[in-house]
Parts: C-alpha cells; structure tokens; sequence
C-alpha cells in the first residue's frame, strides 16, 4: 500500500491508468465516508494508493478494471 496521493497518478510508476480498489477493513470505510479518501488501484504496476475523492470522481470512470 502507497501513500496518499492528490491526482489520479500512480505515485509508484506515474501511469494514470487506475480503477476504485474496494475498502477494506473499517479503518477504509471511516477514511471513504468522514474523509472522503478512497482506495485506488493501478492496472500497470498493480499499485494500491488512497487518494481524495472529488465530486466529480462519482461521474468519472477513470479506466475499468481489465477483466
């Protein structure tokens, strides 16, 4: 797990292909609903960071997780 970034690039390779992580653990949800902070992860280097949620990121999709 990385450290807390403030745009959708990955702070380990700098791709800004990514997709929502799912939370885990309480600690994750109290972060994404008091902090608005969510768990993102690269489809790259497989890097999972946190990062702060904008209103916008409900609308916006980024890249889908590859299947």
């Amino acid at each position: 797990m990385s450290t807390f970034s403030k745009s959708h690039i990955c702070p380990n390779c700098a791709s800004n292909q990514y997709y929502k992580s799912r939370r885990k653990g309480l600690w994750e949800h109290i972060l994404h609903t008091f902090f608005f902070v969510s768990p993102f992860r690269c489809t790259k280097c497989d890097e999972r960071y946190f990062r702060l949620r904008r209103p916008q990121d409900s609308m916006e999709h980024g890249h889908h997780h590859p299947a």
